[in-house]
């Protein structure tokens, strides 16, 4: 494990800052790619159609699509991504799933550049940044405490959070703008995003290693412990539902504000993410009040 407690705090703060850049990065292309790969696939869908109920259905249709094949892994996924924070070094993980989110941009740049209209490789794209998220957030928490001093983990914890929301924020909002200055090279709006990601893989190296958590057991077992410790606590076994049932509602109205923006008020790709960037602002101002 590799901390520092005293008064110097350098070393504390440049491995922290490393990490808040790669979850920055990481976000920011989650989002914006996300985004890029709905108004795609409702610009191709509804090419020619006029405005009215049948394009508000078909752009619905496509947005839940690409939403359901980033969010689908996240489910999936997540316990596998757990339990590798556990048996690898969690720096080594965060480090790995940045390479592969350098190789995914990448090909999201090569498949915008073959074919500029989208398809259905944007969608194996974005399927893959949904692993690629499932597998670095249990690492991206998980390292805090071996990064900086118990005093502190309470502030560092609020910095990811900041920096997370920024990167939700920003990456919302710069989706369909950079999709719209690309014009007819739409290649080049996922370029930005695989300079963003090697930022992300550059500032991941300054982590300093730390040591696996435990070595033995697999994800069997981590799921059994799980079920285990759910099946003894009736406030898990409360919140686990509510919390699915929140997060389904909240994925259904974020894409309907997508189509809404879209199929009705006819917004420009650049001016589409506008709306759920303004949703993003109001949930991080509820979350300050709460």
């Amino acid at each position: 494990m590799t901390t520092t407690t005293g008064p110097d705090q350098q070393p504390v703060s440049r491995s922290l800052r490393g990490l808040l850049i790669a979850q920055f990065c990481g976000a920011f292309n989650d989002n914006a790619w996300k985004l890029m790969v709905a108004l795609l696939a409702i610009r191709q869908a509804t090419a020619g159609m006029a405005p009215g109920p049948e394009l508000e259905t078909v752009a619905q249709t496509q947005t839940a699509t690409a939403f359901v094949i980033f969010t689908l892994p996240l489910m999936l996924l997540s316990l596998v991504g757990g339990t590798l924070a556990d048996r690898i070094s969690k720096r080594t993980v965060i480090i790995t799933v940045k390479v592969a989110e350098v190789l995914l941009m990448t090909a999201g740049t090569v498949v915008l550049w073959l074919n500029p209209a989208g398809g259905m490789l944007p969608l194996i794209v974005l399927c893959g940044m949904g692993v690629h998220s499932a597998l670095f957030s249990p690492s991206k928490y998980g390292i805090l405490p071996e990064l900086i001093p118990h005093e502190r983990l309470a502030a560092g914890n609020g910095l990811l959070e900041l920096w997370t929301f920024a990167a939700i924020l920003t990456g919302t909002a710069a989706g369909g703008f950079l999709l719209q200055a690309a014009g007819s090279h739409t290649w080049l709006a996922p370029l930005v995003l695989t300079g963003l990601s090697i930022v992300g893989l550059v500032t991941a190296f300054s982590i300093p290693p730390v040591s696996p958590a435990r070595t033995e057991g697999g994800i069997g077992a981590t799921i059994l412990g799980a079920w285990a410790a759910i099946q003894t606590e009736r406030m898990l076994q409360m919140a686990i539902p509510m919390e699915i049932f929140f997060w389904t509602i909240a994925s259904l109205f974020m894409q309907n504000v997508i189509v809404y923006a879209k199929a009705v008020l006819q917004l420009s790709d650049a001016m589409s993410g506008l709306p759920l960037t303004l949703l993003s602002v109001g949930i991080g101002i509820g979350a300050i009040l709460v």
